[in-house]
Protein backbone atom coordinates (compact mmCIF):
# COMPACT_ATOMS: atom_id res chain seq x y z
CA UNK A 1 0.00 0.00 0.00
CA UNK A 2 1.01 3.62 -0.44
CA UNK A 3 0.44 6.61 1.77
CA UNK A 4 -2.13 9.27 0.79
CA UNK A 5 0.58 11.47 -0.70
CA UNK A 6 1.65 8.68 -3.06
CA UNK A 7 4.83 7.75 -1.23
CA UNK A 8 5.33 4.12 -0.22
CA UNK A 9 3.82 3.45 3.19
CA UNK A 10 6.02 2.20 6.00
CA UNK A 11 6.00 -1.63 6.19
CA UNK A 12 3.04 -2.74 8.29
CA UNK A 13 4.19 -4.85 11.24
CA UNK A 14 1.93 -7.34 13.01
CA UNK A 15 2.27 -8.93 16.45
CA UNK A 16 0.83 -12.22 15.18
CA UNK A 17 -2.06 -12.02 17.68
CA UNK A 18 -5.75 -12.36 16.80
CA UNK A 19 -7.88 -9.22 16.99
CA UNK A 20 -11.43 -7.92 16.51
CA UNK A 21 -11.81 -4.16 16.58
CA UNK A 22 -14.18 -1.43 15.45
CA UNK A 23 -12.74 0.95 12.84
CA UNK A 24 -14.25 4.34 12.12
CA UNK A 25 -14.52 5.77 8.59
CA UNK A 26 -11.45 7.92 9.20
CA UNK A 27 -9.41 4.80 10.03
CA UNK A 28 -9.20 5.40 13.77
CA UNK A 29 -9.72 2.43 16.04
CA UNK A 30 -12.60 2.04 18.47
CA UNK A 31 -13.66 -0.73 20.82
CA UNK A 32 -11.48 -3.86 20.72
CA UNK A 33 -13.37 -7.09 21.48
CA UNK A 34 -10.23 -9.21 20.98
CA UNK A 35 -6.62 -8.21 21.26
CA UNK A 36 -5.34 -4.66 21.59
CA UNK A 37 -5.03 -1.74 19.21
CA UNK A 38 -1.33 -2.53 18.94
CA UNK A 39 -2.21 -5.88 17.35
CA UNK A 40 -3.91 -4.23 14.35
CA UNK A 41 -1.57 -3.67 11.36
CA UNK A 42 -1.73 -0.21 9.83
CA UNK A 43 -2.46 -1.66 6.36
CA UNK A 44 -5.60 -3.36 7.64
CA UNK A 45 -6.73 -0.33 9.58
CA UNK A 46 -6.52 1.74 6.38
CA UNK A 47 -8.41 -0.94 4.45
CA UNK A 48 -11.19 -1.01 7.04
CA UNK A 49 -11.47 2.77 6.98
CA UNK A 50 -11.87 2.65 3.18
CA UNK A 51 -14.84 0.23 3.14
CA UNK A 52 -17.41 3.01 2.88
CA UNK A 53 -15.50 4.87 0.18
CA UNK A 54 -15.26 1.64 -1.82
CA UNK A 55 -18.99 0.98 -1.39
CA UNK A 56 -18.46 -2.42 0.26
CA UNK A 57 -20.35 -4.10 3.10
CA UNK A 58 -18.23 -7.26 3.40
CA UNK A 59 -14.78 -8.36 2.33
CA UNK A 60 -12.49 -11.32 3.10
CA UNK A 61 -8.89 -12.00 2.18
CA UNK A 62 -5.55 -13.32 3.46
CA UNK A 63 -3.10 -10.56 4.30
CA UNK A 64 0.62 -11.29 4.45
CA UNK A 65 2.81 -9.19 6.70
CA UNK A 66 5.62 -7.64 4.64
CA UNK A 67 7.79 -7.70 7.76
CA UNK A 68 7.37 -11.25 9.11
CA UNK A 69 5.75 -13.04 6.18
CA UNK A 70 2.99 -14.33 8.50
CA UNK A 71 -0.49 -14.73 7.05
CA UNK A 72 -3.60 -13.25 8.67
CA UNK A 73 -7.14 -14.28 7.69
CA UNK A 74 -9.05 -10.98 7.51
CA UNK A 75 -12.79 -10.29 7.62
CA UNK A 76 -14.22 -6.79 7.17
CA UNK A 77 -17.92 -6.18 7.85
CA UNK A 78 -19.73 -2.83 7.74
CA UNK A 79 -21.90 -2.33 10.83
CA UNK A 80 -24.59 0.16 11.77
CA UNK A 81 -26.59 -1.71 14.42
CA UNK A 82 -24.57 -0.26 17.31
CA UNK A 83 -25.91 3.17 16.51
CA UNK A 84 -23.03 4.60 14.46
CA UNK A 85 -21.28 3.61 11.26
CA UNK A 86 -18.14 1.55 11.65
CA UNK A 87 -16.40 -1.50 10.24
CA UNK A 88 -15.74 -4.60 12.29
CA UNK A 89 -12.22 -5.76 11.47
CA UNK A 90 -11.22 -9.28 12.51
CA UNK A 91 -7.89 -10.96 11.97
CA UNK A 92 -6.76 -14.48 12.84
CA UNK A 93 -3.27 -15.94 12.44
CA UNK A 94 -2.97 -18.65 9.77
CA UNK A 95 -0.46 -21.38 10.54
CA UNK A 96 -1.26 -23.34 7.37
CA UNK A 97 -3.02 -22.01 4.28
CA UNK A 98 -6.25 -23.79 3.26
CA UNK A 99 -5.87 -26.93 1.12
CA UNK A 100 -2.14 -26.92 1.82
CA UNK A 101 -1.47 -24.10 -0.64
CA UNK A 102 1.96 -22.52 -0.64
CA UNK A 103 2.38 -18.76 -0.47
CA UNK A 104 3.29 -18.66 -4.17
CA UNK A 105 0.26 -20.76 -5.09
CA UNK A 106 -1.99 -18.36 -3.17
CA UNK A 107 -0.52 -15.46 -5.16
CA UNK A 108 -1.19 -17.23 -8.46
CA UNK A 109 -4.71 -18.25 -7.36
CA UNK A 110 -5.38 -14.57 -6.63
CA UNK A 111 -4.20 -13.63 -10.11
CA UNK A 112 -6.47 -16.25 -11.70
CA UNK A 113 -9.46 -14.25 -10.47
CA UNK A 114 -8.71 -11.55 -13.09
CA UNK A 115 -8.01 -14.08 -15.89
CA UNK A 116 -4.35 -13.71 -16.94
CA UNK A 117 -2.54 -16.23 -19.12
CA UNK A 118 0.41 -18.25 -17.86
CA UNK A 119 2.68 -15.94 -19.82
CA UNK A 120 1.22 -12.87 -18.09
CA UNK A 121 1.53 -14.52 -14.67
CA UNK A 122 5.14 -15.42 -15.43
CA UNK A 123 5.95 -11.89 -16.57
CA UNK A 124 4.49 -10.15 -13.54
CA UNK A 125 5.90 -12.58 -10.98
CA UNK A 126 9.24 -12.91 -12.80
CA UNK A 127 9.09 -16.67 -13.11
CA UNK A 128 9.13 -18.95 -16.15
CA UNK A 129 5.95 -19.90 -17.98
CA UNK A 130 6.64 -23.54 -17.15
CA UNK A 131 6.84 -22.73 -13.45
CA UNK A 132 3.63 -20.72 -13.68
CA UNK A 133 1.85 -23.61 -15.41
CA UNK A 134 3.09 -26.07 -12.78
CA UNK A 135 1.81 -23.86 -9.95
CA UNK A 136 -1.61 -23.55 -11.62
CA UNK A 137 -1.85 -27.33 -12.01
CA UNK A 138 -0.84 -27.96 -8.41
CA UNK A 139 -3.26 -25.45 -6.89
CA UNK A 140 -6.17 -26.82 -8.97
CA UNK A 141 -5.36 -30.32 -7.73
CA UNK A 142 -5.20 -29.16 -4.11
CA UNK A 143 -8.51 -27.31 -4.38
CA UNK A 144 -10.18 -30.14 -6.32
CA UNK A 145 -11.30 -27.75 -9.07
CA UNK A 146 -11.33 -28.93 -12.70
CA UNK A 147 -10.71 -25.57 -14.36
CA UNK A 148 -8.95 -22.26 -13.79
CA UNK A 149 -12.36 -20.55 -13.70
CA UNK A 150 -13.61 -22.93 -11.01
CA UNK A 151 -10.49 -22.26 -8.95
CA UNK A 152 -10.98 -18.50 -9.31
CA UNK A 153 -14.64 -18.79 -8.29
CA UNK A 154 -13.65 -20.81 -5.22
CA UNK A 155 -11.10 -18.15 -4.26
CA UNK A 156 -13.70 -15.37 -4.49
CA UNK A 157 -16.32 -17.34 -2.56
CA UNK A 158 -14.00 -18.24 0.32
CA UNK A 159 -11.80 -15.14 0.57
CA UNK A 160 -8.76 -17.12 -0.54
CA UNK A 161 -7.13 -14.01 -1.98
CA UNK A 162 -3.68 -12.67 -1.22
CA UNK A 163 -2.99 -9.12 -0.04
CA UNK A 164 -0.79 -7.34 -1.02
CA UNK A 165 -2.17 -8.14 -4.46
CA UNK A 166 0.37 -9.89 -6.68
CA UNK A 167 1.27 -8.27 -9.98
CA UNK A 168 -0.03 -4.96 -11.26
CA UNK A 169 -2.75 -3.32 -9.10
CA UNK A 170 -4.40 -2.07 -12.30
CA UNK A 171 -5.45 -5.65 -13.09
CA UNK A 172 -7.77 -5.65 -10.06
CA UNK A 173 -9.53 -2.34 -10.72
CA UNK A 174 -12.89 -4.04 -11.41
CA UNK A 175 -12.61 -6.38 -8.42
CA UNK A 176 -14.17 -5.30 -5.12
CA UNK A 177 -10.94 -6.08 -3.28
CA UNK A 178 -9.03 -4.00 -5.82
CA UNK A 179 -11.37 -1.05 -5.30
CA UNK A 180 -10.96 -1.37 -1.55
CA UNK A 181 -7.17 -1.34 -1.65
CA UNK A 182 -7.14 1.57 -4.11
CA UNK A 183 -9.42 3.56 -1.80
CA UNK A 184 -7.19 2.69 1.16
CA UNK A 185 -4.11 3.88 -0.72
CA UNK A 186 -5.83 7.15 -1.65
CA UNK A 187 -6.58 7.85 2.01
CA UNK A 188 -9.65 9.44 3.65
CA UNK A 189 -11.15 12.74 2.67
CA UNK A 190 -9.62 15.45 4.79
CA UNK A 191 -12.29 17.04 6.94
CA UNK A 192 -11.68 19.29 9.90
CA UNK A 193 -14.54 19.33 12.34
CA UNK A 194 -14.56 21.47 15.43
CA UNK A 195 -16.42 20.07 18.45
CA UNK A 196 -19.76 21.73 19.11
CA UNK A 197 -19.75 23.55 22.42
CA UNK A 198 -22.89 24.79 24.15
CA UNK A 199 -23.53 28.52 24.06
CA UNK A 200 -23.52 30.35 27.36
CA UNK A 201 -26.93 30.48 28.97
CA UNK A 202 -28.37 31.31 32.35
CA UNK A 203 -29.09 27.72 33.38
CA UNK A 204 -26.51 24.95 33.35
CA UNK A 205 -28.01 21.72 32.03
CA UNK A 206 -26.89 18.25 33.07
CA UNK A 207 -27.93 15.58 30.58
CA UNK A 208 -28.61 12.13 32.02
CA UNK A 209 -29.43 8.97 30.03
CA UNK A 210 -30.92 6.75 32.74
CA UNK A 211 -33.20 3.66 32.86
CA UNK A 212 -36.47 5.09 34.17
CA UNK A 213 -38.39 2.07 32.86
CA UNK A 214 -37.44 -1.36 31.56
CA UNK A 215 -34.20 -3.14 32.42
CA UNK A 216 -32.41 -1.62 35.41
CA UNK A 217 -35.23 0.76 36.34
CA UNK A 218 -34.85 -0.01 40.07
CA UNK A 219 -31.31 1.29 39.76
CA UNK A 220 -32.41 4.17 37.55
CA UNK A 221 -34.56 5.60 40.33
CA UNK A 222 -31.52 5.60 42.60
CA UNK A 223 -29.51 7.46 39.95
CA UNK A 224 -32.21 10.07 39.37
CA UNK A 225 -32.73 10.69 43.08
CA UNK A 226 -29.01 11.07 43.77
CA UNK A 227 -28.72 13.56 40.90
CA UNK A 228 -31.79 15.52 42.03
CA UNK A 229 -30.59 15.75 45.64
CA UNK A 230 -27.21 17.11 44.56
CA UNK A 231 -28.78 19.70 42.23
CA UNK A 232 -31.23 20.86 44.89
CA UNK A 233 -28.43 21.30 47.42
CA UNK A 234 -26.23 23.14 44.92
CA UNK A 235 -29.03 25.48 43.84
CA UNK A 236 -29.92 26.17 47.48
CA UNK A 237 -26.31 27.27 47.98
CA UNK A 238 -26.44 29.67 45.02
CA UNK A 239 -25.78 27.35 42.10
CA UNK A 240 -22.58 27.70 40.08
CA UNK A 241 -21.33 31.28 39.91
CA UNK A 242 -24.90 32.44 40.39
CA UNK A 243 -26.34 30.20 37.69
CA UNK A 244 -28.90 27.55 38.52
CA UNK A 245 -28.51 23.92 37.48
CA UNK A 246 -31.19 21.88 35.74
CA UNK A 247 -31.31 18.17 34.92
CA UNK A 248 -32.46 16.93 31.53
CA UNK A 249 -33.19 13.21 32.02
CA UNK A 250 -33.98 10.89 29.12
CA UNK A 251 -35.23 7.35 29.62
CA UNK A 252 -33.01 4.68 28.06
CA UNK A 253 -33.40 0.93 27.65
CA UNK A 254 -29.89 -0.06 28.65
CA UNK A 255 -29.92 -3.29 26.60
CA UNK A 256 -30.84 -1.52 23.33
CA UNK A 257 -28.16 0.28 21.26
CA UNK A 258 -30.92 2.05 19.32
CA UNK A 259 -32.39 3.42 22.56
CA UNK A 260 -28.95 4.61 23.66
CA UNK A 261 -28.48 6.45 20.40
CA UNK A 262 -31.91 8.09 20.66
CA UNK A 263 -31.34 9.16 24.26
CA UNK A 264 -28.00 10.82 23.55
CA UNK A 265 -29.33 12.56 20.45
CA UNK A 266 -32.25 13.95 22.46
CA UNK A 267 -29.98 15.21 25.23
CA UNK A 268 -27.69 16.97 22.79
CA UNK A 269 -30.67 18.63 21.10
CA UNK A 270 -31.55 19.98 24.55
CA UNK A 271 -28.19 21.76 24.58
CA UNK A 272 -26.73 20.07 27.65
CA UNK A 273 -23.48 21.30 29.17
CA UNK A 274 -22.41 17.84 30.33
CA UNK A 275 -23.52 14.27 29.61
CA UNK A 276 -23.93 11.51 32.20
CA UNK A 277 -25.16 7.91 32.19
CA UNK A 278 -25.08 4.70 34.18
CA UNK A 279 -24.18 1.44 32.39
CA UNK A 280 -25.20 0.77 28.77
CA UNK A 281 -24.91 -2.24 26.46
CA UNK A 282 -24.00 0.10 23.60
CA UNK A 283 -21.60 2.09 25.74
CA UNK A 284 -19.32 2.89 22.80
CA UNK A 285 -22.26 4.80 21.26
CA UNK A 286 -22.14 7.18 24.20
CA UNK A 287 -18.40 7.58 23.79
CA UNK A 288 -18.59 8.23 20.05
CA UNK A 289 -21.52 10.63 20.36
CA UNK A 290 -19.93 12.59 23.19
CA UNK A 291 -16.62 12.79 21.34
CA UNK A 292 -18.35 14.12 18.22
CA UNK A 293 -20.26 16.72 20.24
CA UNK A 294 -17.34 17.97 22.31
CA UNK A 295 -19.47 17.87 25.48
CA UNK A 296 -17.79 16.39 28.60
CA UNK A 297 -19.21 12.98 29.51
CA UNK A 298 -19.07 11.10 32.83
CA UNK A 299 -20.39 7.52 32.77
CA UNK A 300 -20.49 4.57 35.17
CA UNK A 301 -20.03 1.64 32.79
CA UNK A 302 -17.45 -0.13 34.99
CA UNK A 303 -15.85 -1.34 31.76
CA UNK A 304 -12.25 -2.21 31.07
CA UNK A 305 -13.07 -2.10 27.35
CA UNK A 306 -14.28 1.51 27.64
CA UNK A 307 -11.22 2.42 29.70
CA UNK A 308 -8.99 1.02 26.93
CA UNK A 309 -11.02 2.88 24.31
CA UNK A 310 -10.16 6.22 25.95
CA UNK A 311 -6.56 5.20 26.62
CA UNK A 312 -5.94 4.14 23.03
CA UNK A 313 -7.34 7.33 21.44
CA UNK A 314 -6.95 9.98 24.09
CA UNK A 315 -7.03 12.86 21.64
CA UNK A 316 -10.57 11.95 20.61
CA UNK A 317 -11.93 10.86 23.99
CA UNK A 318 -10.12 13.27 26.32
CA UNK A 319 -13.40 14.68 27.68
CA UNK A 320 -14.81 11.28 28.71
CA UNK A 321 -14.46 9.92 32.26
CA UNK A 322 -15.48 6.67 33.94
CA UNK A 323 -16.55 7.45 37.50
CA UNK A 324 -15.73 4.00 38.87
CA UNK A 325 -12.93 1.49 38.52
CA UNK A 326 -13.28 -1.14 35.81
CA UNK A 327 -14.84 -4.60 35.98
CA UNK A 328 -11.62 -6.53 35.42
CA UNK A 329 -10.99 -7.18 39.14
CA UNK A 330 -14.35 -8.75 39.98
CA UNK A 331 -13.61 -12.39 39.16
CA UNK A 332 -10.00 -12.42 40.48
CA UNK A 333 -11.21 -10.86 43.77
CA UNK A 334 -13.92 -13.53 44.03
CA UNK A 335 -11.29 -16.27 43.90
CA UNK A 336 -8.97 -14.37 46.25
CA UNK A 337 -11.76 -13.82 48.79
CA UNK A 338 -12.66 -17.50 48.85
CA UNK A 339 -8.97 -18.38 49.18
CA UNK A 340 -8.66 -16.02 52.15
CA UNK A 341 -11.63 -17.60 53.92
CA UNK A 342 -10.28 -21.09 53.33
CA UNK A 343 -6.70 -20.34 54.34
CA UNK A 344 -7.73 -18.49 57.52
CA UNK A 345 -9.90 -21.37 58.65
CA UNK A 346 -13.14 -19.42 58.29
CA UNK A 347 -14.54 -21.73 55.61
CA UNK A 348 -15.91 -25.13 56.52
CA UNK A 349 -17.00 -26.25 53.05
CA UNK A 350 -15.03 -29.24 51.76
CA UNK A 351 -15.56 -28.52 48.04
CA UNK A 352 -12.53 -27.26 46.12
CA UNK A 353 -14.62 -26.02 43.20
CA UNK A 354 -15.77 -22.48 42.35
CA UNK A 355 -18.16 -21.42 39.60
CA UNK A 356 -18.93 -18.20 37.75
CA UNK A 357 -22.34 -17.95 36.10
CA UNK A 358 -22.16 -15.08 33.64
CA UNK A 359 -24.40 -13.30 31.17
CA UNK A 360 -22.71 -11.97 28.05
CA UNK A 361 -22.79 -8.17 28.23
CA UNK A 362 -21.11 -6.20 25.48
CA UNK A 363 -17.90 -4.60 26.72
CA UNK A 364 -17.91 -6.32 30.15
CA UNK A 365 -14.95 -8.50 31.11
CA UNK A 366 -15.03 -9.34 34.87
CA UNK A 367 -11.37 -10.49 34.54
CA UNK A 368 -12.31 -14.15 34.12
CA UNK A 369 -9.08 -15.16 32.37
CA UNK A 370 -7.00 -13.79 35.26
CA UNK A 371 -9.36 -15.47 37.73
CA UNK A 372 -8.59 -18.82 36.10
CA UNK A 373 -4.89 -18.25 36.71
CA UNK A 374 -5.49 -17.26 40.34
CA UNK A 375 -7.70 -20.31 40.87
CA UNK A 376 -5.11 -22.66 39.43
CA UNK A 377 -2.40 -21.15 41.62
CA UNK A 378 -4.58 -21.46 44.73
CA UNK A 379 -5.71 -25.04 44.00
CA UNK A 380 -9.30 -24.29 43.05
CA UNK A 381 -11.20 -25.74 40.12
CA UNK A 382 -12.99 -22.84 38.42
CA UNK A 383 -15.90 -23.45 36.02
CA UNK A 384 -17.50 -20.68 33.95
CA UNK A 385 -21.11 -21.22 32.86
CA UNK A 386 -22.74 -18.87 30.30
CA UNK A 387 -26.35 -17.76 30.61
CA UNK A 388 -28.75 -17.34 27.70
CA UNK A 389 -32.16 -15.72 27.38
CA UNK A 390 -33.64 -12.47 28.63
CA UNK A 391 -32.55 -10.79 31.90
CA UNK A 392 -34.03 -12.58 34.90
CA UNK A 393 -35.38 -15.38 32.70
CA UNK A 394 -35.26 -19.16 32.92
CA UNK A 395 -31.72 -19.18 31.58
CA UNK A 396 -30.42 -18.45 35.08
CA UNK A 397 -32.08 -21.47 36.66
CA UNK A 398 -30.53 -23.80 34.09
CA UNK A 399 -27.11 -22.17 34.29
CA UNK A 400 -27.06 -22.27 38.10
CA UNK A 401 -28.07 -25.93 38.04
CA UNK A 402 -25.15 -26.63 35.71
CA UNK A 403 -22.80 -24.63 37.94
CA UNK A 404 -23.62 -26.66 41.08
CA UNK A 405 -23.95 -30.07 39.43
CA UNK A 406 -20.91 -31.07 41.49
CA UNK A 407 -20.12 -29.90 45.05
CA UNK A 408 -19.31 -26.20 44.78
CA UNK A 409 -17.96 -23.85 47.43
CA UNK A 410 -19.26 -20.60 45.94
CA UNK A 411 -20.98 -19.23 42.84
CA UNK A 412 -20.22 -15.78 41.46
CA UNK A 413 -23.29 -14.27 39.77
CA UNK A 414 -21.89 -12.38 36.78
CA UNK A 415 -24.54 -9.74 36.13
CA UNK A 416 -25.21 -6.17 37.25
CA UNK A 417 -29.01 -6.56 37.10
CA UNK A 418 -31.32 -7.15 40.06
CA UNK A 419 -33.56 -9.49 38.03
CA UNK A 420 -30.61 -11.73 37.18
CA UNK A 421 -29.20 -11.85 40.70
CA UNK A 422 -32.62 -12.55 42.23
CA UNK A 423 -33.14 -15.40 39.74
CA UNK A 424 -29.72 -16.88 40.52
CA UNK A 425 -30.04 -16.74 44.33
CA UNK A 426 -33.56 -18.17 44.11
CA UNK A 427 -32.28 -21.04 41.96
CA UNK A 428 -29.52 -21.84 44.46
CA UNK A 429 -32.07 -22.10 47.27
CA UNK A 430 -34.53 -24.15 45.24
CA UNK A 431 -31.74 -26.58 44.32
CA UNK A 432 -30.76 -26.90 47.99
CA UNK A 433 -27.22 -25.87 47.11
CA UNK A 434 -24.73 -25.21 49.90
CA UNK A 435 -22.67 -22.90 47.67
CA UNK A 436 -22.10 -19.35 48.88
CA UNK A 437 -23.88 -16.83 46.61
CA UNK A 438 -21.42 -14.09 45.58
CA UNK A 439 -23.05 -11.32 43.55
CA UNK A 440 -21.75 -8.34 41.61
CA UNK A 441 -23.21 -4.94 42.44
CA UNK A 442 -26.95 -5.80 42.08
CA UNK A 443 -27.61 -6.25 45.85
CA UNK A 444 -26.69 -2.57 46.30
CA UNK A 445 -30.20 -1.80 45.04
CA UNK A 446 -32.83 -2.06 47.84
CA UNK A 447 -35.15 -3.97 45.50
CA UNK A 448 -32.80 -6.97 45.73
CA UNK A 449 -33.51 -7.49 49.45
CA UNK A 450 -37.17 -6.53 49.13
CA UNK A 451 -37.79 -9.16 46.47
CA UNK A 452 -35.77 -11.97 48.05
CA UNK A 453 -36.74 -11.37 51.67
CA UNK A 454 -35.03 -13.92 53.95
CA UNK A 455 -33.31 -15.58 50.97
CA UNK A 456 -31.03 -12.53 50.72
CA UNK A 457 -29.49 -13.32 54.11
CA UNK A 458 -25.80 -14.18 53.86
CA UNK A 459 -25.32 -13.08 50.24
CA UNK A 460 -21.87 -11.60 49.65
CA UNK A 461 -21.52 -8.97 46.93
CA UNK A 462 -18.81 -6.78 45.46
CA UNK A 463 -18.78 -3.30 43.95
CA UNK A 464 -16.11 -1.01 42.57
CA UNK A 465 -18.05 1.97 43.92
CA UNK A 466 -20.02 1.69 47.14
CA UNK A 467 -21.31 4.27 49.59
CA UNK A 468 -19.17 4.22 52.73
CA UNK A 469 -20.62 3.85 56.22
CA UNK A 470 -18.55 6.75 57.54
CA UNK A 471 -19.88 10.10 58.70
CA UNK A 472 -20.26 11.53 55.19
CA UNK A 473 -22.01 8.39 53.95
CA UNK A 474 -24.43 8.29 56.88
CA UNK A 475 -25.23 12.01 56.54
CA UNK A 476 -25.96 11.55 52.83
CA UNK A 477 -28.26 8.60 53.60
CA UNK A 478 -30.21 10.70 56.13
CA UNK A 479 -30.69 13.59 53.69
CA UNK A 480 -31.70 11.20 50.91
CA UNK A 481 -34.23 9.44 53.16
CA UNK A 482 -35.66 12.75 54.38
CA UNK A 483 -36.06 13.97 50.79
CA UNK A 484 -37.43 10.85 49.08
CA UNK A 485 -38.90 8.80 51.92
CA UNK A 486 -36.78 5.72 51.16
CA UNK A 487 -33.33 4.57 52.22
CA UNK A 488 -30.75 4.86 49.41
CA UNK A 489 -28.98 1.85 47.98
CA UNK A 490 -25.28 1.39 48.56
CA UNK A 491 -23.90 2.38 45.16
CA UNK A 492 -25.54 4.42 42.40
CA UNK A 493 -27.48 6.85 44.58
CA UNK A 494 -24.24 8.04 46.15
CA UNK A 495 -22.39 7.80 42.84
CA UNK A 496 -24.89 10.04 41.04
CA UNK A 497 -24.77 12.51 43.92
CA UNK A 498 -20.96 12.59 43.90
CA UNK A 499 -20.79 12.94 40.12
CA UNK A 500 -22.97 16.05 40.16
CA UNK A 501 -20.95 17.58 42.99
CA UNK A 502 -17.74 16.86 41.07
CA UNK A 503 -19.09 18.45 37.91
CA UNK A 504 -20.14 21.55 39.84
CA UNK A 505 -16.68 21.87 41.35
CA UNK A 506 -15.14 21.78 37.87
CA UNK A 507 -17.60 24.40 36.62
CA UNK A 508 -16.84 26.65 39.57
CA UNK A 509 -13.10 26.36 38.98
CA UNK A 510 -13.32 27.19 35.27
CA UNK A 511 -14.31 30.73 34.44
CA UNK A 512 -15.92 29.60 31.17
CA UNK A 513 -18.26 26.60 31.49
CA UNK A 514 -18.13 26.19 27.70
CA UNK A 515 -14.39 25.45 27.93
CA UNK A 516 -14.76 21.69 27.62
CA UNK A 517 -11.03 21.10 27.58
CA UNK A 518 -10.53 23.20 30.69
CA UNK A 519 -13.28 21.34 32.51
CA UNK A 520 -11.77 18.02 31.46
CA UNK A 521 -8.35 19.12 32.68
CA UNK A 522 -9.80 19.99 36.08
CA UNK A 523 -11.60 16.66 36.33
CA UNK A 524 -8.39 14.88 35.39
CA UNK A 525 -6.02 16.61 37.78
CA UNK A 526 -7.94 17.19 41.02
CA UNK A 527 -9.09 14.21 43.15
CA UNK A 528 -12.47 14.61 44.81
CA UNK A 529 -13.69 12.92 48.01
CA UNK A 530 -17.39 12.08 47.92
CA UNK A 531 -19.73 9.77 49.81
CA UNK A 532 -18.57 6.85 47.63
CA UNK A 533 -14.91 7.57 48.25
CA UNK A 534 -12.25 9.42 46.29
CA UNK A 535 -12.55 10.01 42.54
CA UNK A 536 -9.13 10.25 40.93
CA UNK A 537 -9.27 10.33 37.11
CA UNK A 538 -5.54 10.81 36.57
CA UNK A 539 -5.22 7.43 34.83
CA UNK A 540 -4.45 6.55 31.18
CA UNK A 541 -8.08 5.60 30.48
CA UNK A 542 -9.55 8.35 32.72
CA UNK A 543 -11.31 5.79 34.91
CA UNK A 544 -11.52 6.31 38.66
CA UNK A 545 -8.45 4.88 40.34
CA UNK A 546 -8.92 1.75 42.43
CA UNK A 547 -6.75 0.84 45.41
CA UNK A 548 -5.22 -2.26 43.74
CA UNK A 549 -3.51 0.28 41.47
CA UNK A 550 -2.77 2.71 44.29
CA UNK A 551 -2.42 1.57 47.89
CA UNK A 552 -3.64 4.82 49.44
CA UNK A 553 -7.46 4.74 49.93
CA UNK A 554 -7.47 8.51 50.38
CA UNK A 555 -6.55 8.84 46.69
CA UNK A 556 -8.57 5.95 45.26
CA UNK A 557 -11.56 3.67 45.82
CA UNK A 558 -11.20 0.13 47.15
CA UNK A 559 -13.40 -2.62 45.78
CA UNK A 560 -15.86 -3.11 48.64
CA UNK A 561 -17.27 -6.47 49.70
CA UNK A 562 -20.59 -6.40 51.52
CA UNK A 563 -22.55 -9.17 53.18
CA UNK A 564 -26.24 -9.01 54.01
CA UNK A 565 -26.47 -9.83 57.73
CA UNK A 566 -29.76 -9.64 59.64
CA UNK A 567 -31.15 -7.60 56.74
CA UNK A 568 -28.32 -5.03 56.94
CA UNK A 569 -25.48 -4.23 54.56
CA UNK A 570 -22.15 -4.89 56.31
CA UNK A 571 -18.82 -4.00 54.66
CA UNK A 572 -16.65 -7.08 55.27
CA UNK A 573 -13.74 -6.06 52.99
CA UNK A 574 -12.65 -2.54 52.15
CA UNK A 575 -9.60 -1.52 54.14
CA UNK A 576 -10.37 1.19 56.71
CA UNK A 577 -14.03 1.32 55.63
CA UNK A 578 -14.80 -2.20 56.88
CA UNK A 579 -17.72 -2.34 59.35
CA UNK A 580 -17.86 -6.04 60.23
CA UNK A 581 -16.65 -9.56 59.46
CA UNK A 582 -17.82 -12.39 57.27
CA UNK A 583 -20.59 -14.53 58.73
CA UNK A 584 -21.09 -18.10 57.54
CA UNK A 585 -24.61 -18.38 56.06
CA UNK A 586 -26.86 -21.03 57.57
CA UNK A 587 -27.02 -22.85 54.22
CA UNK A 588 -23.24 -23.32 54.08
CA UNK A 589 -21.62 -26.14 56.09
CA UNK A 590 -19.11 -24.92 58.65
CA UNK A 591 -19.04 -23.07 61.93
CA UNK A 592 -21.02 -19.82 62.25
CA UNK A 593 -19.60 -16.42 62.97
CA UNK A 594 -16.44 -14.99 61.51
CA UNK A 595 -14.22 -12.07 61.23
Amino acid sequence: MTSPDGAPARPSAWSGNAFTVQVRPDGRLGLADRGDHADVPADLRRAAGAMGRAGLEHCRFHWRSPVSGLFCRVTLTARTESGFDHVELSGDPVERLPAGLSARELEILTMLVVGPSNAEIAGELRITQRTAATHVTHLMQKLGTPTRTAAATYALDTGLLCVPLPGSPARYADLSLGRLLAAAAAGPEQRHRQPRLPRPRRELVVGAALPLSGTGSDDGREMVNGLRLAIEELNAAGGVRGRRIRASVHDVEVTSPASVRTAFASLLRDGVDVLTSGYLAGQEIGHETAADSGVPYLHAATSGAMERMVRDDHARFSRIFQVCASDTEYAPRFVSFMTSLRDRGRWGHTADRLAIVVRDWHGVDFGIDRARAVAERENWTLDVVPVGGAPGGDGWAGAVATAVRAPTAAVMIGSFFVDDSVAAVTALHELGSTALPYAIYAPSVPAFRHRLGPLAEGVVWATTTGTYSDGAGRAFARRYTDRFGVVPGRSHAGLAYDRMQRIARAWNSCGDVTDADGIAAHLRTEPYRGVNGTYNFDTPGQAALGTPDHGDPSLAQPQLLYQIQDGRQVIIRGGPFRTGGFRMPATVPGRPGGR
